[in-house]
C-alpha cells in the first residue's frame, strides 16, 4: 500500500513537531503572505493540530503574529514543496486536493459551521499578498480564504459576510462555512478563524482591470465600454445600509471622535517620518490640514468593509458588482478591525482608487499624471450619485480628511515599494491640500 494510503487506513502520528518547524521556518519567509519579510522575526512552534495522520494545521508563532500553515506528508513533493522530512515530503496543504478537502470536515481538531460540497479539484489563485485562496471544482463551485495571519476570536470576513448573507444582500458572495480551531498554548486556551468558504462567482471581471482599462482607452482616445460605476457606488452602499440593519450602527460619542481624529494626526506624523523627504514641499499644507482636523466631529458609526479598493470587487453580467475580502486591512491588530468605523472610510478608499486607475493608465500612455484628472473626476462623480441614491451624501469634511490619510499612507508605501508610483498619491495630496 502507498505510504499516502497507509496512513490514511491509520497508523502514527505522522508529524514530528522539530522536523516540520525546521522545514516549515526555512520555507515560510519567502512566501508572499509572511508577513515579516526582511526582519529577523523567530519562529516557533505554536501548535500542531491533527486532522488525519497525513494531514495537520501547524500553528507558528513569528513575531507578534500567530502563522497558519496546513500541511500534509505526501511521497511526492507536488505542487507546492515545504520540504523533505523523514517520513517524506512535507507539502502546502491548501494546495493539495484531498488535503484542503480534510481540513474543511469537522474533526477533532476542526469546528465548521456549514457544509463544503465535495470538489474534483482545486486551483490556487496566485498573486495574493495576506492570505491563501483556492478555488474548488464543486457543485456549486466554491472558493476557500485560507487565513495565514490568524488571530483569537472571530474574524472580521466571516462575521462581515456572514451578516450579509443573513441578510440576502445580493452584493457579496454568500459565505458557504467557515472553520475554527481551539488549541492550548502557554497555559491557555486560544481559538481563531481559520478558513472562510465562499460561493464562487463564475465569469466576473476583476474591477480593477476593468476601470483602469477605460482609463487607458480613454486616454488614448479609444472607444469606451459602459461599466455603470454609479452601479458600484450603489453596491457599497446597499452593504452598508444592510450592516447597519444587521450589525447595528450608533452615533460616535465624543470620547470616540476624539479617539478617530487622534488616530489621523498620528498617520500624519508617521508619514512624514517614513516617506522619506517625499512630502517635504508640503509642509506648510500638511500643518494647515492638520489644524482643520480639530474641527472634525465623527457621526454614525457601523461595521464597514475597512480596506476597500478596486482590487476588492468583482463585476458579474447580470448581477453587477460585488464586494469582498470584509477583513479590514489585514495588518491592523483585529481589535481594531472589528471596531466599528464611519462608512465614509471605504468612500474614500474607493474615491483614492479611482485616483490610482488613473494614476497607473497615465504612466502607461506616458502622460502627466494630471492628464488623466478629467477622467478620475467624471469617474468619482458617477460612484458618488450610486452611492448618494441609496444612502446619502455622508460627511464631505471627513471624507477629505480620510482621502488625505490614505493618500499619505500611500506615498510611504509607493516609496518603500515603487519609486516610479510615488507621484500618484502625491499629486493627489497636491489637489486635496491646495
Amino acid at each position: 500500500m502507498p505510504r499516502d494510503a497507509a496512513r490514511r487506513e491509520g497508523g502514527p502520528m505522522a508529524f514530528d513537531p522539530v522536523e516540520t518547524l525546521a522545514a516549515i521556518a526555512a520555507w515560510a519567509p519567502d512566501r508572499r503572505w509572511y508577513p515579516f519579510k526582511g526582519t529577523d522575526a523567530t519562529i516557533s512552534l505554536e501548535a500542531v493540530l491533527p486532522v488525519r495522520d497525513d494531514v495537520a494545521i501547524v500553528l507558528l508563532r513569528a513575531g507578534s503574529a500567530t502563522l497558519q500553515v496546513p500541511v500534509a506528508l505526501r511521497d511526492e513533493p507536488g505542487d507546492a514543496p515545504i520540504g523533505q522530512v523523514e517520513g517524506g515530503w512535507l507539502v502546502d496543504a491548501a494546495h493539495d486536493a484531498d488535503a484542503l478537502q480534510s481540513l474543511l470536515q469537522p474533526s477533532a481538531s476542526v469546528e465548521v459551521d456549514g457544509v463544503v460540497p465535495p470538489a474534483s479539484s482545486v486551483r490556487v489563485i496566485s498573486g495574493e499578498q495576506s492570505n491563501t485562496s483556492v478555488i474548488g471544482d464543486a457543485s456549486p463551485a466554491w472558493i476557500a480564504k485560507v487565513f495565514r495571519v490568524v488571530d483569537e476570536g472571530d474574524h472580521p470576513d466571516v462575521v462581515v459576510t456572514g451578516a450579509l448573507t443573513r441578510a440576502r444582500n445580493d452584493r457579496v458572495p454568500a459565505l458557504v462555512a467557515a472553520t475554527r480551531a481551539t488549541w492550548q498554548h502557554d497555559g491557555r486556551t486560544r481559538s481563531a478563524g481559520l478558513v472562510a468558504v465562499s460561493e464562487f462567482v463564475a465569469g466576473a471581471d476583476d474591477a480593477w482591470e476593468l476601470v483602469r482599462g477605460d482609463a487607458v482607452r480613454a486616454l488614448r482616445g479609444e472607444p469606451r465600454d459602459e461599466l455603470d460605476v454609479a452601479d458600484l457606488g450603489r453596491a457599497v452602499a446597499e452593504v452598508h445600509v444592510s450592516l447597519a440593519e444587521t450589525l447595528g450602527a450608533r452615533g460616535a460619542d465624543e470620547a470616540a471622535s476624539a479617539a478617530f481624529v487622534a488616530s489621523l494626526r498620528d498617520r500624519v506624523a508617521w508619514a512624514r517620518r517614513e516617506s522619506r523627504g517625499a512630502l517635504a514641499h508640503l509642509d506648510d499644507r500638511i500643518d494647515a490640514h492638520v489644524e482643520t482636523l480639530d474641527a472634525l466631529r465623527v457621526g454614525l458609526v457601523q461595521r464597514i468593509h475597512g480596506d476597500l479598493h478596486l482590487g476588492q470587487v468583482l463585476r458579474q453580467p447580470g448581477r453587477g458588482y460585488l464586494l469582498l475580502d470584509f477583513e479590514g486591512e489585514p495588518l491592523r491588530p483585529l481589535a481594531e478591525r472589528l471596531l466599528p468605523e464611519p462608512t465614509e472610510r471605504d468612500v474614500a478608499g474607493m474615491l483614492r482608487s479611482f485616483d490610482y486607475a488613473a494614476g497607473s493608465a497615465a504612466l502607461e500612455c506616458g502622460v502627466d499624471v494630471a492628464d488623466a484628472a478629467d477622467w478620475a473626476a467624471s469617474t468619482e462623480a458617477a460612484f458618488l450619485a450610486g452611492y448618494r441614491s441609496v444612502r446619502g451624501e455622508g460627511d464631505p469634511a471627513l471624507i477629505r480628511a480620510l482621502l488625505v490619510d490614505k493618500a499619505l499612507y500611500e506615498v510611504v508605501y509607493e516609496v518603500r515599494s515603487r519609486p516610479d508610483w510615488v507621484p500618484i498619491p502625491r499629486s493627489a495630496l497636491e489637489r486635496l491640500l491646495a
